[in-house]
């Protein structure tokens, strides 16, 4: 099973996410991804924030873990880490997913959400976004 980190990164009552934009759907993300060969779930967070949004983090507590089934039946455990950007540039993410040809469908765009409108917004997992709603937004 595959594991992947998601980074849960709040600043002034607002959560930073991706909006992915593709041909049939809008929805948003968590930073983050798959955790590499002989990487831990700490160096893997630290290393997706910086392909991503071009920023160091400082990695807080595991807040929510979650399983997620893909359509095919595969399942990956999904780890979810408090973040505080600790440095570097928001946006100057250059990972894979913003390079030409990378087979990435549709675009990746920061977006910050406010928490108060984060029931607004398909924020994938909807667990997970439901769990920060009740953690936040009350």
């Amino acid at each position: 099973m595959e594991n992947r980190v998601r980074a849960i990164i709040i600043k002034e009552r607002a959560l930073l996410t991706i909006k992915r934009v593709k041909l049939s759907e809008t929805y948003w993300v968590l930073p983050g991804g798959g955790v590499e060969n002989g990487e831990d779930k700490i160096t893997a967070i630290i290393r997706e924030c910086k392909e991503e949004l071009g920023v160091e983090v400082e990695v807080l507590d595991l807040m929510f873990k979650n399983l997620f089934v893909y359509r095919d039946h595969a399942e990956q455990e999904e780890y979810f880490y408090g973040c505080n950007i600790t440095g570097g540039e928001l946006g100057t993410g250059n990972g894979p997913e913003y390079q030409e040809n990378s087979g990435y469908e549709g675009t990746h765009e920061l977006e910050w959400i406010k928490l108060s409108e984060l029931k607004n917004f398909d924020v994938r997992p909807t667990e997970i976004r439901n769990s920060l709603l009740d953690l936040y937004v009350k």
